[in-house]
């Protein structure tokens, strides 16, 4: 990146002054190194006038920094325009015209950043250290259809060439009380085909209309292919279908149950025979010559760069988990000692050489030495799991003339089975192995040490003919796959390594011990014309840009690009093995709120209406029934909308137990459904308020009535009486506690909450 620094008083003297030819007495090559310098510092001065006759910038962002970078036939400039609080300019004493973009940045009380590039602004950005949320909820004084003309505006104003048709959302549908922005989703739509390459975004102040951010992705200039010559569904679907042979074998799944009598999760393996797809990727196709998109491979002809990036890469770092310390102990617990009896019920070290060393497959090098002993475990042919031991021999030299020799072997710690091993040799300056690999003895060979450790079962495993043997290879890995009902079952598998020298290096496997389904397999048609009911690929335009930032653009069907469909039923599977489809349910109209019908000429009625808009309802039914009492739930879901925090921790869920279901379910507490009284309000307020005092104030008896109409025994006394000591309520000789709140009343105190210019609490705009 080619970095630059300008001062502020020579871009004034730059922007005012029209370059003209100079005749100097300098050198060739000087003179052109001038003329170079020149036309530099005019197209940069032309990007900077261009972007003020667009982009509001202030006259009070009185300094300027600004950072070049030229790739291949474009430069893009980012400026930055910027001031500093007068305390800090002098506390800090920067020397402002040698400042680099970022520290201007990290210094000012007020910037504009600007992205540009061949008279586009892909990127606006003010900031200001002024502008702030209060957490008080508010109204905004834009109207909903202001901030949308505005944020149209903007979008033009920035970048008055744009063409193509441009899609302006408002990112949430209701206005808001809470913060001080609105934002908008740009996207692109042509021919009513999505176009995702090209996108962006605009927040604007919701009270002044500010342009605050502001960015794009856009290609102008763009050819888009005719989408009326688009091929049809069902032709690309059979196109694709022809393309992708289906590859039928059996896999492994798991059912999953809950057994309620234990509380564990159950997981049971059982066998599906399986279609899936021959060929991987290759799942976008041009929509109007149906043959695979050639995108890829014109983004390397063109030597295709993102030219719309901007910045550097970033690096995460995770630490590793904390490790703990454990102080060494004397003793030994009862789990210490039943894990030293179980050690001893396990195959020894000594009984396990000694079937090593009878082995007539695995070739025991007398220099060998153990390296580790230890215990682990393996999953068996039915699924369980069973200890193992896993020894690992060396022998290393110094001697370059030697060879290193590692044999690893895992068996059953129980019966003394070998489960797998491998060897290794790095051999040695007077010992290397050049003779190369007879395919075919050693095929042989493989097939006998298959037979030697697993019996029978090798017998239903077929050689992978498709794994050639490099020539000259001293080594080799035949690798088997088992077959059940002439189907592959791809969860087992037998890899038995050999080399030249005749030696069988290693051994591994796996077989499950499991149920197979007949293999009565739908044809590959049918499946296809299953799967393609419902899989329907995406239209879309999409394409790169080359480095002459051309855009090419492509009509493009996306199919889905891995799937597994039951071969016998010829459905979609999930990898769970569970059906993918569902039975397709016609989806419930979503139903808009409509404003109350029963509140027109209400004295309430602009405040209804207008909290109604901003989300703030009691209900979402037709009627509002204002004269209405208020519930305990209806208010504290209010407070929740309008104020921002509800007392609901006052009134928490009942916890049951259902013989029924044999668990515990959860249920609203019934007190919210009950109607809101003074006398449950200023228990709310102690609640919230006075938490501290709470517990005593529901102690009957004990507090002097403050009110003539209450009793010493009546529920609500504590709360009122520490209500009224603690200013919550107001002042009286009586006090309604049993009165109830009107839904209209209630709302009409929240919308002069909102409204107001200075914070209240709720207890001051519910006056009691």
């Amino acid at each position: 990146m080619k970095f630059q620094k300008i001062i502020s008083a020579a871009l004034s003297v730059l922007l005012a002054v029209s370059s003209v030819p100079c005749i100097t007495a300098f050198s060739e090559d000087v003179t052109s190194a001038k003329t170079e310098e020149n036309a530099e510092t005019t197209a940069m001065r032309e990007a900077i006038l261009d972007v003020k006759k667009r982009a509001d910038i202030s006259k009070e962002l009185d300094k300027f920094a600004y950072d070049t970078e030229t790739r291949y036939d474009t430069t893009y400039y980012c400026f930055v325009w910027y001031r500093v609080d007068k305390e800090d300019e002098e506390k800090y004493n920067y020397d402002y015209d040698d400042i680099d973009f970022e520290l201007a940045m990290d210094i000012s009380a007020e910037y504009v950043k600007v992205e540009y590039y061949k008279g586009f602004i892909s990127s606006y950005y003010h900031y200001s250290a002024e502008r702030g949320g209060s957490s008080k909820p508010s109204f905004s004084r834009l109207t909903s259809g202001q901030q949308d003309a505005l944020a149209k505006k903007y979008l033009y104003q920035l970048n008055p060439d744009l063409k193509g048709n441009p899609v302006i959302k408002r990112n949430s549908s209701e206005k808001s009380l809470f913060g001080t922005t609105v934002k908008y989703s740009i996207s692109r739509n042509e021919n009513g085909v999505d176009f995702p390459n090209n996108y962006g975004s605009i927040t604007i102040d919701r009270d002044t209309g500010e342009l605050i951010n502001y960015s794009l992705k856009w290609w102008s200039g763009a050819v888009l292919p005719d989408a009326s010559k688009k091929l049809t569904v069902q032709k690309v679907s059979d196109i694709y279908a022809s393309r992708k042979p289906l590859e039928a074998y059996y896999d492994i799944f798991s059912k999953y149950e809950y057994d309620e009598e234990t509380g564990e999760s159950v997981y049971t393996p059982y066998v599906l025979a399986v279609y899936e797809p021959t060929v991987s990727g290759e799942n976008e196709i041009d929509a109007i010559t149906g043959k695979y998109t050639s995108l890829y491979d014109d983004k390397e002809k063109f030597s295709y760069t993102d030219a719309y990036s901007w910045g550097g890469e970033s690096e995460s770092v995770s630490a590793g988990a904390p490790v703990e310390d454990y102080e060494d102990e004397d003793y030994l617990s009862d789990s210490e000692l039943n894990a030293l009896q179980k050690e001893n019920e396990f195959l020894s070290y000594e009984e396990a050489l000694k079937i090593i060393k009878a082995d007539e497959y695995i070739v025991f090098n007398k220099e060998l030495v153990l390296e580790s002993n230890t215990l682990s475990s393996y999953t068996d042919d039915y699924g369980v799991s069973r200890p193992s031991r896993y020894l690992r021999f060396e022998f290393t030299s110094a001697d370059e003339k030697k060879d290193d020799i590692y044999l690893n072997v895992t068996l059953d710690a129980y019966s003394g089975e070998i489960i797998s091993y491998s060897k290794s040799y790095y051999y040695g300056k007077n010992n290397k192995n050049t003779t190369q690999l007879n395919e075919k003895s050693a095929l042989e060979l493989a097939e006998k040490a298959a037979e030697h450790f697993i019996g029978g079962k090798a017998e239903e495993y077929r050689y992978d003919e498709n794994v050639k043997i490099e020539k000259d290879t001293t080594n080799g890995t035949f690798r088997y796959t088992r077959y059940v009902n002439d189907l592959p079952a791809v969860f087992d598998y037998m890899n038995i390594s050999i080399n030249s020298r005749g030696e069988v290096l290693s051994f591994g496997h796996r077989y499950h011990e499991i149920e197979f389904p007949e293999a009565n397999l739908v044809s590959e048609k049918e499946a296809y014309s299953k799967l393609f009911e419902h899989m329907k690929p995406d239209l879309y335009y999409t394409g790169f840009t080359d480095l002459q930032l051309a855009p090419h653009v492509y009509l493009t069907y996306k199919f889905e690009s891995s799937y597994l469909i039951n071969a016998v039923t010829g459905e979609r599977i999930t990898s769970y093995g569970d059906l993918y489809y569902t039975a397709e349910k016609e989806a419930e109209p979503t139903k808009e709120a409509v404003l109350y019908t029963d509140i027109k000429g209400h004295k309430y009625e602009k405040e209804i209406t207008e909290l109604f808009e901003y989300g703030v309802r009691i209900t979402d039914s037709d009627t509002l029934d204002p004269d209405g009492a208020i519930t305990i739930g209806e208010f504290m879901e209010l407070c929740s909308k309008a104020y921002g925090s509800s007392f609901s921790g006052l009134y928490p869920n009942e916890r049951k137990y259902s013989e029924e279901l044999g668990r515990y379910e959860y249920f609203d507490n019934p007190m919210l459904k009950e109607k809101l009284t003074y006398g449950e309000l200023a228990k709310i307020y102690v609640y919230g308020y006075e938490d501290d005092c709470f517990e005593a104030a529901g102690i009957e008896g004990i507090f002097a009535s403050p009110y003539k109409n209450i009793s010493r025994d009546n529920p609500y006394c504590g709360y009122i009486a520490i209500a009224k000591a603690k200013g919550l309520i107001a002042e009286g000789e009586e006090f309604g506690y049993d009165k109830t709140i009107s839904r209209g009343r209630c709302l009409k105190l929240f919308y002069d909450y909102i409204a107001a210019d200075k914070e209240k609490e709720i207890y001051e705009i519910v006056h009691v």
